[in-house]
């Protein structure tokens, strides 16, 4: 019995163009005593639908946060309920758990039941409440190792290997990346841009763009080296006694802080 009627519509950008037309055309002139909200992953901003909309009524934007921007969120979703967490160990909740911020939120709730009264997170309390329940993915790994960041890298790669995954298995998708990073940085310094490039890596435009962000991180011979010592690691792997994973720590260590070629130092060296 309300004065107006709610619509929501769902999936918008999934329209055809003559929806898509039909919408706009309403929405330069919506009925007084209807609010209609469209929803949607994401509209052109210069498309006549959004337009209309920005005109007549009122968009909104909630867009996922920046990648570096993850643990601050974390800062603010354990504030909101009252409990206080460093950035540091914000930033273990996110390797632990992944860039899902429903998952996130879901371990804040979590921590802040296993901790009760306390008024603060610390990083044994993440250890022992969200590692258990979920791990790092591998392409976390991979965007750790493009963007140099040693310490982060070694963290999701501990993690992965205690969740079952093989150190063998981690090589083979560095070594896919790395190569990655090669192409985008030899085609990026041609002028080809992420989504011309992005076939030719094998990736869709978002990720080559990712990847020539990460490439410039890194000399091409650096890159090289990185790739023989991933080379070096896996025949270490399969012909050595000595642990995997320390073999592939070593590989982390050398070739983000130093850009060795000799990225890999056996046992008997």
């Amino acid at each position: 019995m309300s004065d107006r009627r709610l619509v929501v519509v769902h999936e918008v950008d999934r329209m055809d163009s003559a929806s898509l037309e039909t919408l706009a055309g309403y929405a330069k002139d919506p009925a007084p005593y209807t609010c209609l909200v469209l929803v949607a992953e994401k509209v052109a901003k210069n498309s006549r639908l959004y337009k209309a909309v920005a005109s007549t009524g009122v968009v909104f934007e909630y867009a996922a946060p920046k990648r570096n921007e993850y643990a601050g969120e974390v800062v603010k979703l354990f504030r909101d309920r009252g409990k206080r967490i460093a950035l540091p160990v914000a930033q273990r909740l996110v390797d632990a758990v992944g860039r899902d911020l429903r998952r996130l939120d879901a371990e804040a709730e979590k921590l802040i039941a296993y901790v009760g009264e306390v008024s603060e997170i610390t990083a044994q309390d993440v250890a022992a409440v969200a590692s258990e329940s979920a791990t790092a993915s591998i392409f976390e790994l991979t965007d750790a190792v493009g963007e140099r960041d040693t310490a982060r890298a070694l963290r999701i790669a501990n993690s992965l290997l205690g969740s079952g995954e093989t150190a063998l298995g981690l090589v083979a998708m560095l070594t896919r990346h790395v190569r990655a990073l090669i192409g985008a940085r030899a085609l990026a310094e041609r002028g080809v841009n992420p989504e011309a490039m992005a076939p030719d890596l094998g990736m869709a435009p978002w990720q080559a763009k990712n990847a020539v962000r990460q490439a410039v991180r890194w000399q091409p011979a650096e890159l090289a080296a990185a790739l023989r010592g991933l080379a070096a690691a896996e025949e270490e792997m399969k012909t050595s006694p000595t642990d995997a994973g320390l073999v592939l720590e070593r590989w982390i260590i050398s070739s983000i802080l130093h850009g060795r070629s000799d990225a890999v130092v056996r046992s008997s060296d």
